[in-house]
């Protein structure tokens, strides 16, 4: 692997897109291999009051702080379960 990037998209209906792609991933034989986790308005609220982020704050940045540069998706994961917000896991690789 040579690099990872961090992944956040703010819809315009208020939902959003949250995860983040490796490069060049040697077992999957130099392929890319992306992870994002996609909620709705109503669990992005959900997420961002638990982690009490203000929605007009930088909110990448804060989530940065909170799961890491790389994105930690078992501790996301985990959260998300905690505080009972739901969100669909879509996984790519290619």
């Amino acid at each position: 692997m040579t690099d990872s990037a961090f992944l956040y998209t703010l819809n315009p209906d208020g939902s959003a897109m949250i995860g983040y792609e490796d490069y060049d991933v040697d077992i999957f034989d130099g392929d890319d291999y992306e992870v994002t986790y996609l909620l709705d308005t109503e669990n992005f609220n959900n997420l961002l009051h638990h982690l009490n982020i203000p929605l007009n704050r930088d909110t990448k940045k804060l989530l940065k702080k909170e799961f890491g540069q790389h994105f930690d998706s078992r501790k996301f994961e985990e959260f998300c379960k905690e505080h009972g917000i739901s969100y669909e896991r879509n996984v790519r690789i290619g």
